[in-house]
């Protein structure tokens, strides 16, 4: 590797359903911190997003590439009235394959070619992105992906197209022991915490702005939830347990603060309604899409994580750590690698709406236990979560690629 030349990366964000998560700000994160001298971002989305114009103000060349739908009926004219009917799925198959994957390929290796690229980096797993592989291939440029699921099956083409990567950076050790427990064959892995940068974790519209804006009174303890509206987010966890809750601390509110996607609209419902059922209209806030979570963070006594599912991650844990406040985890996952059980705050089973509440009433009503959970958590960060180590072991990692 020439040290003079700057190198040309090509980042890709895969998510497709609208939403802005975690692997947005992971991926902002990383690319505007990069070394520019040696590296040159380039970053692919596949709709206009908030993330997108934050880097083009860091003078970083984005991309937004619309994909095409996928191929699903055909519909005919019979006596005057509209009927469809499927082709065979096989057909439909190797048409989306076609589509999708051939031609995309083609499509995306040409752009790499037209900017120079020497590493492609893929931002989410192993199980998408395959065109981008194959595109690699085309192109002979060297190909690494994030894994930032822990997933319970993987397709042959998955399978397949790992072998072809140049290496895997997975966001803990959960996700690295998902992949190792399902048999997936790599060149390499390595394992990178996301990482934030704390003093980046700042409100900027004060605790009075949101109490107003949400009609909080002053006198009531806020605590909340933060992810996108998603059912193995387990939002219903969290209302469940406020049942509970109030009864000892009746002025207590739970924010939901999240966007929701077309494809979780019903869950949000179902949310809804089972806070009327429950008639917790005025102790449950749903937010909607917020563009600054340190401002929710900053109101919140308690930050609550309530995934069902093993979480990869949970950045929003180290975000509540950056603002030092006690957290209580779903305890599956990379959560008990992030949260430390008694000095940072409290685990519960997943989906044990009875242990969460419990564990909030215990640190609503220990406000000196809360503040050192807090402190505690903000040191924990400062250790193992600041974005320069995450930063410096990937460059770390390009460099040995790249030679």
């Amino acid at each position: 590797m020439n040290s003079n030349k700057q190198l040309n990366i090509l980042y890709c964000e895969g998510n497709t359903d609208g939403t802005i998560g975690g692997s947005f700000y992971s991926l902002f994160y990383l690319v505007s911190g990069l070394d520019r001298a040696k590296y040159n971002p380039v970053v692919v989305f596949y709709y206009s997003n908030s993330v997108a114009e934050k880097l083009e103000k860091l003078n970083i060349k984005t991309i937004i590439l619309r994909r095409p739908k996928p191929y699903i009926s055909v519909k005919r004219m019979d006596r005057g009235r509209s009927r469809s009917f499927s082709i065979p799925l096989i057909f439909q198959k190797a048409i989306n394959f076609t589509k999708f994957h051939i031609i995309l390929s083609i499509k995306y290796a040409l752009l790499l070619k037209k900017y120079k690229i020497d590493l492609l980096h893929l931002n989410n797993s192993i199980t998408k992105n395959h065109e981008w592989i194959l595109a690699a291939c085309l192109g002979r440029v060297r190909c690494i992906t994030h894994e930032r699921g822990i997933n319970t099956s993987f397709s042959r083409l998955a399978r397949f197209y790992a072998k072809k990567l140049d290496a895997v950076i997975c966001i803990s050790q959960a996700v690295t022991k998902g992949l190792i427990d399902n048999k997936v064959v790599l060149r390499r892995s390595v394992t990178i915490y996301n990482g934030i940068d704390p003093e980046r974790i700042i409100a900027d519209t004060d605790e009075g702005g949101i109490r107003k804006l949400h009609g909080i009174e002053g006198d009531w303890t806020i605590i909340g939830v933060v992810g996108n509206i998603k059912k193995w987010k387990g939002q219903e966890t969290a209302i469940k347990a406020m049942e509970h809750v109030v009864r000892l601390f009746p002025k207590t509110m739970c924010l939901l603060v999240g966007d929701t996607s077309e494809y979780d609209k019903d869950y949000l419902e179902y949310l809804k309604k089972l806070t009327q059922k429950l008639k917790l209209e005025q102790h449950i806030t749903f937010t909607g899409y917020i563009e600054n979570v340190a401002n929710y963070l900053n109101c919140m006594k308690i930050v609550l994580h309530t995934s069902l599912e093993p979480e990869p991650f949970g950045r929003v844990l180290i975000e509540a750590m950056a603002m030092k406040k006690p957290l209580i985890a779903a305890w599956a996952g990379a959560v008990s690698e992030i949260v430390k059980e008694g000095s940072t705050g409290f685990g519960f089973p997943p989906g044990d709406w009875h242990s969460l509440a419990e564990k909030i009433c215990k640190l609503l009503a220990d406000e000196q236990l809360a503040f050192k959970f807090g402190t505690n958590a903000y040191q924990r960060l400062v250790e193992l979560f600041d974005i320069k180590i995450n930063i410096n072991s990937t460059m770390r990692l390009y460099d040995e690629l790249l030679k």
